[in-house]
C-alpha cells in the first residue's frame, strides 16, 4: 500500500493558511496591503474581541468585477505578477495570490465590492465558509471593497486556543495599523474596537504630520530627523534622542519602499549607532524609511512578506549607521524624567560605586509633559518607561523635587544644546562625587565618573583608529589564569587587544601574561580589566565584528581608568574635566548610555521655592 498520498484540498489550504495567518493581526495586514495596492484613499478597520470574533476592512479603492471577486479566492490568482521576470522587481505590497484563499479557509468570510469604472453595474457579494464558496450574488454597493472575516480559526481549534487575550491581540492590530498609517500619510486610516474609536488619522502631506496625529505633540519634539543617501539607496525618517528609551522594540518602525519589514541588517545598524548612547537593554525610537530600486531588494523571502534580502547589505548597513550617528552627534540630549515619588532602590555600579536604579520600585516617568497617555498609546508600551508599583498622582511634598524636561541640558526645548565649559562657573563638589556648577540658565550637576569616562572613551577610540594608543609597560608582568572558554576567546581577540594598547601573551595552558596596558588604565587592576573585557565580549553576539570588539575594549578600559566617585577633586582638576568634556562628540551621555549632566533652570528653582 502506498504511504505517500496527496492531501485533500481543504486540509492543504489550512496548512497554507498556517504560514500566512498566525493571528488576527495577520489578517488585518493582508487586507490592508490589498487596500493600499488598490489605490484606496481611506481605509477603515473594525474589530470585535481583538479580531477573534470579527475583522472588517473597508476601502474606497479600485474594487473588483464579479469575475475577479470569485477568482481572487483561487490559490496563486493575482493581478500583480504576469511573468517570472516580474518577481525580481516587485512594486506592490501583495503579489502571491495566497492571502485571500488562506484567510477564507479558516474563517467565515464575506466580500462586497464594485469596480470603480463600472458605475452602471451593481456590486458583487461573495460568501465563503471554511474555504467553501457558499454564495455569489449582486448587491447594491458603492465604489471599493469591504471584507468581513468572522470567527477566525473556527474550524482549526488547535490554532484558536493559542490566541492571546483580547487586549493582546488588539495591541498587535493597533501596532500594525500604525505601521501602515506612518508609511502612507496620504491615506486616511481609522481603527475601531468594540465600538470604540482608537485611531482616526486623516490624510496629511508629511510623515511628521502623521507622527503628530498618532503619538501627540510631545513625541515628535523628542526625535531627530534623518536624511542620507549612498548610491542608489536613500533613507529618511526620525530617531530618538538618547534619553528616549523603550523597554521593548515595539517603538521601531522599518520600511523598505514603504513596505513594513523586519530585517537584521537594519536592526544591527541601529543598535550599533546607539551602542554608546543608551544602555544595551534599552531600545531607541526609530521610524526609518529606505528607498531603493525594486530589483535591489528581494521581498519574496518569507511567507508573511515581512523579511527581505538586500542585494548590497553592507551599503544599507553603513548608510543607516552613519546617518544616525551623524544626527546624534548633532544633538546633545539628557534623559528627561520626572521624579514622582520616593527615591528608587539603588544598586551599586561595579566600576564607579555610584547607585543605579533597579527595577521594581523605580518611579521615574519618561512621559513627555505634552503627551497624555491613552489606551492606544499604552498598547505601544507608552509612556517611555512604565511606572512600577502603581501610578502616583501629584506631588504633595516639596522635598520630592520634580525634574522636568526643560531642566535638562540638551532637552528638546533647547534644540542643539552643546555643553560649553567656558560659560560655566564651578561652585564645588557634592559628596566628592558630583561637580556642582552654574551658568546663565541655572544650576548644573555633573557626574564626575561618567564625564571622565566619556572623555577617555573618545580619546581611546580615536587613538585606536589612528594606531596611536599610548601604552604603559608594567615593571613586573602580571599573570592571569583564565577559564577555558575565555582563553579561547582571548586567542581571537589578541590582535585587537594589542591594537588597543595591551600586550598580552600566552603563558602555558590557560594562563596569560600581561606586559603592558593603555596609559589611561595604568592605575587600574589589569587582571580585572582583562577579565571584564572578555566577559563583555562573551555577552555580545557570537559573530563579533572588528568595530564591536574595539568598542567593547574601549568602553571597558575607559570605565576602569576614569575618575571614581568619592574622590575629592581640586578646582583645577574640575575645570580641566569640564574643558575636556566640552570637546567630546557627545558630552551628555557616557558610553554606557547614562546621563552626565542635569540642569535645574532658574524658572524651576524659583517655582519650587514658591516665588513664581
Amino acid at each position: 500500500m502506498n504511504r505517500i498520498r496527496v492531501l485533500p484540498e481543504i486540509l492543504a489550504n489550512k496548512i497554507a493558511a498556517g504560514e500566512i495567518v498566525e493571528r488576527p493581526a495577520s489578517v488585518v495586514k493582508e487586507l490592508l496591503e490589498n487596500s493600499i495596492d488598490a489605490h484606496a484613499h481611506a481605509i477603515s478597520v473594525t474589530v470585535v474581541s481583538g479580531g477573534k470574533r470579527l475583522i472588517q476592512v473597508l476601502d474606497d479603492g479600485d474594487g473588483m468585477s464579479q469575475d475577479d471577486a470569485i477568482l481572487a479566492f483561487e490559490h496563486h490568482a493575482t493581478s500583480k505578477l504576469q511573468t517570472a521576470e516580474d518577481l525580481g522587481a516587485i512594486a506592490t505590497l501583495g503579489f502571491r495570490g495566497e492571502a485571500l484563499p488562506s484567510i477564507a479557509s479558516v474563517s467565515r468570510l464575506t466580500l462586497k465590492t464594485r469596480q470603480a469604472c463600472q458605475e452602471s453595474l451593481p456590486g458583487s457579494e461573495v460568501e465563503i465558509q471554511g474555504g467553501v464558496m457558499r454564495s455569489v450574488k449582486p448587491v447594491s454597493w458603492d465604489r471599493g471593497t469591504e471584507i468581513t472575516v468572522r470567527d477566525l480559526f473556527f474550524n482549526v481549534p488547535a490554532r484558536r486556543k493559542f490566541l492571546r487575550s483580547h487586549d493582546t491581540e488588539l495591541g498587535h492590530i493597533a501596532r500594525l495599523v500604525t505601521h501602515y498609517a506612518l508609511a502612507h500619510p496620504e491615506i486616511r486610516f481609522t481603527l475601531k474596537s468594540d465600538g470604540r474609536e482608537m485611531i482616526d488619522a486623516v490624510a496629511v502631506k508629511t510623515v511628521a504630520e502623521r507622527i503628530y496625529q498618532i503619538f501627540g505633540e510631545g513625541f515628535l519634539e523628542n526625535l531627530v530627523e534623518l536624511n542620507g543617501q549612498a548610491g542608489l539607496v536613500k533613507m529618511h525618517g526620525y530617531s530618538s534622542r538618547p534619553h528616549e528609551q523603550r523597554t521593548t522594540p515595539y517603538s521601531q518602525f522599518f520600511y523598505v519602499n514603504r513596505r513594513m519589514v523586519r530585517d537584521k541588517v537594519v536592526t544591527s545598524a541601529i543598535r550599533q549607532a546607539y551602542r554608546n548612547c543608551i544602555p544595551a537593554s534599552a531600545y531607541p525610537v526609530v521610524i526609518l524609511f529606505l528607498e531603493l530600486p525594486f530589483d535591489e531588494v528581494d521581498v519574496n523571502a518569507h511567507p508573511a512578506k515581512t523579511e527581505i534580502r538586500f542585494r548590497d547589505q553592507s551599503a544599507v548597513h553603513s548608510l543607516i549607521l552613519n546617518t544616525i550617528q551623524r544626527s546624534l552627534v548633532g544633538t546633545a540630549s539628557i534623559p528627561a524624567y520626572e521624579h514622582r515619588s520616593m527615591a528608587p532602590v539603588m544598586a551599586p555600579d561595579a566600576h564607579s560605586g555610584a547607585g543605579l536604579p533597579e527595577t521594581g520600585d523605580n518611579r521615574f516617568d519618561f512621559t513627555p509633559p505634552a503627551a497624555s497617555p491613552n489606551p492606544f498609546q499604552r498598547a505601544f508600551n507608552y509612556p517611555f518607561r512604565e511606572i512600577a508599583g502603581g501610578e502616583v498622582h501629584g506631588i504633595q511634598d516639596h522635598s520630592l523635587l520634580r525634574i522636568m524636561p526643560e531642566m535638562l541640558l540638551g532637552s528638546a526645548q533647547e534644540g542643539r544644546s552643546a555643553f560649553q565649559a567656558g560659560a560655566v562657573r564651578i561652585l564645588g563638589q557634592l559628596q566628592e562625587s558630583y561637580i556642582v556648577a552654574c551658568d546663565s540658565q541655572g544650576l548644573l550637576i555633573i557626574d564626575q565618573h561618567v564625564a571622565h569616562e566619556r572623555i577617555l572613551y573618545e580619546k581611546l577610540a580615536s587613538a585606536t583608529q589612528n594606531n596611536a594608543v599610548e601604552t604603559q609597560g608594567l615593571l613586573v608582568p602580571v599573570s592571569l589564569e583564565l577559564p577555558p572558554h575565555q582563553a579561547a576567546l582571548l586567542a581571537r581577540m589578541m590582535p585587537e587587544l594589542n591594537r588597543n594598547g595591551f600586550q598580552v601573551e600566552h603563558f602555558g595552558g590557560t594562563s596569560v601574561l600581561i606586559r603592558s596596558v593603555p596609559a589611561i588604565a595604568s592605575e587600574s587592576d589589569c587582571r580585572k580589566l582583562i577579565s571584564e573585557i572578555l566577559e563583555g565580549l562573551e555577552k555580545e553576539d557570537r559573530t563579533l565584528d572588528v568595530d564591536r570588539i574595539r568598542d567593547r575594549i574601549a568602553v571597558t578600559t575607559a570605565c576602569r581608568g576614569a575618575i571614581k566617585v568619592n574622590m575629592p577633586l581640586t578646582m583645577e582638576k574640575m575645570e580641566w574635566l569640564l574643558d575636556q568634556l566640552a570637546l567630546t562628540r557627545i558630552p551628555t551621555n557616557c558610553p554606557h548610555g547614562r546621563p552626565i549632566i542635569l540642569r535645574f533652570s532658574m524658572y524651576e528653582i524659583q517655582r519650587n521655592f514658591g516665588r513664581i
